[in-house]
């Protein structure tokens, strides 16, 4: 992960060359069952902190829309709600081309209609406890809290 605010800006920049997304820097919001890494952020299952709050409502909030996204994508292509049968490369072209195909409609207004089958996540799921001790994961969230989330 990039350490200085000029290795950040290199980062997004090659992410937005690749694939044209603007201000990614290649971390991916997940929920509490998973452990957090330098690559999978998670909610912190006790904040204390106002930051450390903060941090868990921007992380649920992203998180959410991200869910939202998937669920109108597989309504709007079943095909990806009910399961694809094809050889790994074959399913790989299908998300591709299902992804641009969303995006080129959403980019003409073309919505779709969409009625959440799942409620929000206001909350972390402390019931699981899989939300592990990972160093490296754990010190990067630490760093993105003490650095973007306290006021």
């Amino acid at each position: 992960m990039p350490r200085t605010h000029d290795e950040i800006r290199e980062v997004k920049a090659a992410f937005y060359n690749i694939r044209r997304f603007p201000n990614v820097i290649g971390c991916v919001d997940g929920d509490s069952a998973y452990s957090c890494k330098e690559y999978l952020l998670t909610p912190l299952l006790n904040p204390t902190t106002v930051g450390e709050n903060n941090y868990n409502r921007a992380q649920i909030q992203t998180r959410n829309t991200v869910e939202r996204t998937f669920g109108v994508w597989k309504r709007r292509f079943a095909c990806l709600s009910l399961g694809l049968r094809t050889k790994l490369n074959t399913t790989l072209e299908v998300i591709v081309a299902t992804a641009v195909l969303h995006n080129m409609a959403a980019l003409r207004n073309d919505y779709f209609e969409y009625f959440p089958e799942v409620e929000e996540i206001n909350e972390i799921n402390l019931e699981n406890g899989v939300n592990g001790n990972n160093a490296g994961g754990n010190a990067l969230r630490r760093s993105l809290i003490e650095n973007h989330f306290i006021q």
